[in-house]
């Protein structure tokens, strides 16, 4: 994904600041204020904490050797339970505040997958697939939950730090202006540091954005079970946990390196800061020492000049954190900013197709492809027609499903569904009326039920229509012998759960597929998985279901396509030949050439 910095820095910071803090609120404003308004607390106390420290020095100097001890230890009690009372209370609030942050974060972490998920869900297929968009993607998912929160942490650490120099400000400046405008001054170089550490961050981030990728894949590889069947017959798992621990050795290695940067830095930026308190403090005690000063004001000056240096850096490292979060949380925010290339039209689509489906001279190649897959296809589809595509692979027949489906684009010409082109249609009410079953499709683990009742999940729970699309090929009555029924988990990872063969995984995605109530049917290798004679049984059920539907059927099995009222032969992208069975054998091109080589195999 190349992500376009159309915006000037300042107006893009604020844009994805807002968005940001906008985020936090909606997913819990009250814990967002109460973690604002502890910090708040927090700042508050310290300048009462270093009076109470000047106050307890003084007395018990002043008082020492004296008879008359009476009133001071009274004195000296109430002090103590004063700063008990500040110190249990800020012990108690700090606890609260890490439970209330640790919860907010988890929200928000949880908010950020959700919005994810729907968001990459309304995106274009070619934009999804791209390498550059996946990097990018992935470093989002890994960052941007725990980077959003830490992005709003500053501005409710921002009260706590006015308040913490205000402490330190105070006292100082009332005794010497210039001590606190040194004390300011040295901290200069640390913001510097942490400036440079977190941009170093960021493009490590992307250095790494492809090895994490790696690291993944193999980690999924080597753990996921449905791998492990693969992995003992080849014994290949020595191999890929050594190019797993290449991986982990290279990341490691470059986070190192990165680390020991930052702790340079930072320990360099620390030395004018170092040296100027030990310079300070010899100063005060010294001042003390010569009477000059009282003990009690010496420590107060002393800790009054690290808070205001303190209560600085925290002010200012606050906003080095927003920008250091910010450059990762900024690719989130441009994320969800993102908009699909493929707009969607407004156009409702007709409650009944009446004129048929058309290709009319149509292009394509794919995105960094210089060949065309598809070239100038042109061929029409009747409103109650059921076409079978044939070809070899490659010949470009799954490509022409993923353009009918509106997935992708044609580059020249249109598809067009009673003379309009598809992508005038409204595309979310498009799709309702397509009924897909793709050769990868997807095995939900879920119950039997749900597999199949997320064809329409407005009808998910209508298990009675649910067991029609299942014996329609013929997989109710494998579900039924379950344990549990349409309740029964499709994986043993969960309690009670079978793993269904391929071939019933196979039945089962059909059922979803012939579970919608769509008026056109598209089915891509829909029984490479299952036996001759159970295909046909299933093929007989579809065609009569579909007699009033437009079913689009993709097979290499000619005992299955023979059926459809025409076949269309697909050879380097084109429409080489289309006709029914009979009309192509006695053509005797590609159709009857392949039909004889499949015809011999069984003899």
């Amino acid at each position: 994904m190349a992500i376009i910095h159309r915006l000037s820095p300042l107006r893009r910071f604020w844009q994805t600041y807002r968005q940001v803090l906008s985020i936090a609120y909606q997913v819990n404003s009250g814990l967002l204020i109460m973690v604002t308004v502890i910090n708040s607390f927090w700042g508050l106390t310290n300048l009462p904490a270093l009076y109470i420290n000047k106050l307890l020095i003084d007395i018990v100097v002043n008082n020492i050797g004296k008879s008359d001890w009476v009133d001071p230890i009274k004195n000296i009690l109430l002090i103590l339970f004063v700063r008990f009372i500040i110190d249990l209370s800020r012990s108690v609030l700090s606890r609260i505040n890490m439970a209330y942050s640790d919860q907010l974060t988890s929200q928000i972490n949880d908010h950020v997958e959700k919005i994810l998920a729907e968001k990459i869900n309304t995106l274009d297929i070619p934009t999804v697939e791209s390498s550059d968009f996946q990097d990018q993607y992935k470093k989002i998912e890994r960052e941007s939950g725990s980077r959003v929160w830490n992005m709003v942490s500053p501005i409710s650490d921002i009260p706590n730090a006015i308040f913490t120099l205000a402490s330190g400000i105070a006292p100082i400046f009332i005794f010497n202006p210039l001590i606190g405008l040194l004390v300011v001054i040295v901290r200069i170089p640390e913001i510097i540091a942490n400036t440079k550490v977190a941009k170093l961050d960021y493009e490590l981030s992307e250095k790494l954005s492809q090895k994490w990728r790696i690291w993944g894949w193999i980690s999924y590889h080597l753990t996921n079970i449905k791998h492990l069947y693969e992995n003992n017959i080849l014994g290949n798992s020595a191999y890929l946990i050594k190019k797993l621990a290449g991986v982990q050795n290279e990341v490691r290695q470059a986070q190192f390196e990165r680390r020991m940067t930052r702790a340079k830095l930072r320990n360099l930026a620390d030395i004018p800061n170092n040296i100027l308190l030990l310079a300070l403090n010899s100063y005060f005690f010294i001042l003390a020492i010569i009477g000059k000063i009282s003990l009690g004001t010496a420590q107060l000056l002393y800790q009054a000049a690290n808070t205001l240096g303190n209560g600085f850096a925290m002010l200012v490292n606050s906003g080095v954190r927003l920008y250091e979060n910010y450059l990762f949380v900024q690719d989130l925010s441009e994320f969800l900013s993102l908009e699909t290339k493929h707009p969607s039209g407004h156009k409702p689509f007709p409650k009944n197709i009446t004129s048929g489906l058309e290709f009319r001279h149509v292009w394509f190649k794919y995105p960094n492809s210089p060949d065309w897959i598809l070239k100038d296809i042109n061929l029409q589809i009747k409103s109650m027609e059921n076409i079978a595509l044939i070809g070899e692979n490659g010949a470009g027949k799954s490509t022409l499903i993923k353009l009918l489906v509106g997935f992708y684009r044609p580059d020249r010409g249109e598809i067009l569904i009673d003379g309009i082109n598809i992508n005038n249609y409204d595309q979310q009410e498009y799709w309702k009326n397509i009924g897909v079953l793709f050769q990868d499709f997807s095995q939900y683990p879920f119950t039997a039920r749900e597999s199949i009742g997320y064809g329409d999940v407005s009808r998910i729970n209508s298990l009675n229509e649910i067991r029609e699309a299942a014996k329609l090929t013929d997989i109710d009555s494998f579900i039924s012998r379950l344990p549990l029924g349409y309740d029964n988990p499709l994986t043993k990872e969960f309690d009670q759960g079978i793993e269904p063969s391929k071939g019933q995984w196979q039945r089962i995605a059909l059922s979803r597929t012939l579970f919608r109530k769509s008026q056109i049917i598209i089915l891509d290798e829909p029984t490479s998985n299952v036996d001759p004679q159970a295909e046909e049984n299933i093929f007989n059920q579809i065609l009569t279901l579909g007699r009033k539907k437009i079913i689009v059927l993709v097979s290499h099995r000619f005992n299955t396509v023979r059926q459809a009222d025409r076949i269309l032969v697909i050879k380097d992208g084109q429409v080489s030949e289309s006709g029914s069975h009979n009309q192509l054998l006695k053509l005797k091109g590609t159709y009857s050439h392949l039909f004889s080589l499949q015809a011999k195999s069984y003899k």
